[in-house]
């Protein structure tokens, strides 16, 4: 069987139709153009229209403008994004005068269809609040002067954009004389006016220190240091046994020698210094024992200062005296002094051996010679007893 050979056909470009006319496509391709147009922004299309401002002036607080630095006003600058448009009321340079508190400027623009207005209201206050004064809450504590912490208050007006703030503070130092404490008035629109007040402040206690006694056998002398030279002190002074506590003295100084004294007494001093201010220190109380003792009736034994004198009322007649000193009931030392006073020593030599004045109880008596000390002709005069403390 013969077969007829194979051929293949070659490819051939064939225009498909839609069966659409020429106008009709036209037409779809104007749409899509129109179309890609409006999804895709041209790079030319033009901004919207829009009006913004400036102002040469100082900025304040709460939307107020504290003047400018030529004085009380401002400068309002309006800008409209398109040069071209047509504006109402939109200078380059509105110098507007203060104080105002609701100054109203508008700017109108147009261009072509598109329209904007903006409007500001502007206030101005350049002006610090008057009558500012302090008040303090009290009076000086002593002599002019502050001692503990006072309170201080500012007070004041503003017309334009009132009060918004006034100092109030509590005053407890630096301590000085005439120490300014600033305060003051702060308006709504930020202006601030002070005014100092000038007190004298002094809130520290002076310190006394070194406060010793030294008994005499005239005076008792208290001496003392305080903080300051001009510091005031008062001493005061009442005996053993004795309520009252009269003062003995007051005044500047650091020593006070008391003549006053009675043999035989113990005497308490209090001393206590005061500043300018009236601060006052603590207080500090010292004994002062007897340097010279008697035979006087007491209600209490009295404690003697070292080294004491033995003092009694002199005897007529009387050529000496004797005297003779127990601790106890032994004999520890005894003398024949021919006045009517004796000191001991803080230490002797009796019968072969050796003596100290001691912490101890001790008696003495006393006797009046009458004639020559070979007669031994006494008469006895009296006694007492006396404690030496530990020192």
């Amino acid at each position: 069987m013969h077969r007829r050979p194979v051929r293949f056909l070659r490819p051939t470009r064939r225009r498909v139709s839609l069966g659409l006319s020429r106008p009709v496509r036209r037409s779809l391709a104007l749409v899509a153009l129109s179309v890609l147009a409006a999804v895709v922004p041209s790079s030319a299309a033009s901004a919207s229209l829009t009006i913004t401002y400036t102002v040469d002036g100082i900025s304040g607080a709460n939307g107020w403008y504290r003047g400018s630095a030529g004085g009380n006003y401002i400068v309002l600058h309006w800008h409209v994004s398109d040069p071209s448009a047509t504006t109402v009321g939109c200078e380059p340079g509105l110098k507007i005068l203060g104080p105002t508190t609701a100054f109203t400027s508008s700017c109108s623009a147009q261009s072509g269809p598109e329209t904007a207005t903006k409007t500001l209201v502007v206030k101005i206050d350049a002006d610090p609040p008057v009558g500012v004064s302090p008040s303090v809450a009290r009076g000086a504590d002593f002599n002019g002067w502050y001692n503990h912490p006072v309170g201080i208050g500012w007070s004041g007006s503003d017309a334009t954009s009132g009060i918004a703030s006034c100092t109030s503070v509590t005053y407890g130092g630096p301590d000085g004389a005439g120490a300014a404490v600033g305060g003051g008035c702060t308006d709504n629109a930020g202006n601030t006016a002070s005014s100092p007040v000038a007190l004298s402040y002094d809130g520290t206690a002076p310190v006394l220190s070194k406060v010793t006694i030294a008994s005499g056998a005239a005076a008792d002398v208290l001496r003392w240091a305080s903080s300051s030279a001009s510091d005031t002190a008062v001493v005061q002074r009442y005996a053993r046994g004795n309520k009252e506590q009269p003062i003995v003295f007051r005044g500047t100084g650091s020593s006070f020698a008391d003549k006053k004294i009675q043999s035989s007494l113990e005497y308490t001093y209090s001393v206590q210094t005061s500043d300018q201010a009236g601060n006052i220190s603590q207080k500090i109380s010292l004994v002062a024992l007897p340097k010279v003792l008697t035979l006087r009736k007491l209600p209490y034994v009295p404690r003697a200062s070292s080294k004491p004198i033995l003092r009694w009322d002199a005897v007529r007649r009387a050529s000496y005296y004797h005297v003779q000193l127990f601790r106890g009931s032994k004999r520890i030392f005894a003398a024949w002094p021919v006045k009517n006073e004796l000191g001991l020593p803080a230490a002797w030599k009796w019968a072969g051996h050796r003596y100290r004045l001691g912490p101890g109880k001790y008696r003495w008596y006393v006797w009046a010679g009458l004639g020559r000390r070979s007669f031994a002709n006494y008469k006895a005069v009296g006694s007492a007893r006396f404690i030496v403390p530990r020192r």
